[in-house]
C-alpha cells in the first residue's frame, strides 16, 4: 500500500524548511562577513603600525582605491542586469517599478560613497 500524505502538512512542513535554511543562510553569511573583517582587521595591524598610518597609505592611494570600486560596481551592475534578463517577462513587467526604485536606491548609495570618499578621503572629519 503506498502512504497518503496531506498537501497541507507537506507544504507545511517544506516552508519551515525553507525558512530554517534561509536563516541559516544569512547567519552563515553574517558570520563569514565577520570573520573576514577580523581577519582583514588582523593583516591590517600587522602591515601597519597604527591607524594613522592606515588613514595616510588610503588617502596616497586614493585613485587606485577608487579604479577598485569602480570595477566592483561595474560587476555588480552587470550581474544585476544577467539576473534581471533571466526573470520573465510577465515578472519583469509586475515588479517594474519596485525594481526602478532599488535600481535608482543602489546609484545613490554608490554616489554618496563615491562623494564621501572624495571630499573626506581619510574616512572622517577633517
Amino acid at each position: 500500500m503506498t502512504e497518503y500524505q496531506d498537501p497541507v502538512a507537506t507544504s507545511g512542513r517544506s516552508q519551515t524548511r525553507r525558512v530554517v535554511r534561509w536563516i541559516m543562510l544569512v547567519l552563515g553569511t553574517l558570520l563569514s562577513a565577520t570573520a573576514l573583517m577580523v581577519l582583514l582587521s588582523a593583516v591590517l595591524l600587522s602591515v601597519f603600525d597604527s591607524a594613522e598610518q592606515w588613514q595616510t597609505w588610503r588617502t596616497d592611494h586614493y585613485w587606485i582605491l577608487t579604479t577598485w570600486r569602480l570595477v566592483v560596481y561595474a560587476f555588480l551592475v552587470a550581474s544585476w542586469l544577467k539576473l534581471k534578463a533571466r526573470l520573465s517577462q510577465s515578472k519583469r513587467i509586475e515588479t517594474r517599478k519596485e525594481f526602478r526604485k532599488l535600481e535608482v536606491m543602489v546609484i545613490l548609495l554608490f554616489v554618496m560613497i563615491e562623494l564621501s570618499k572624495a571630499f573626506l578621503p581619510s574616512g572622517g572629519i577633517r
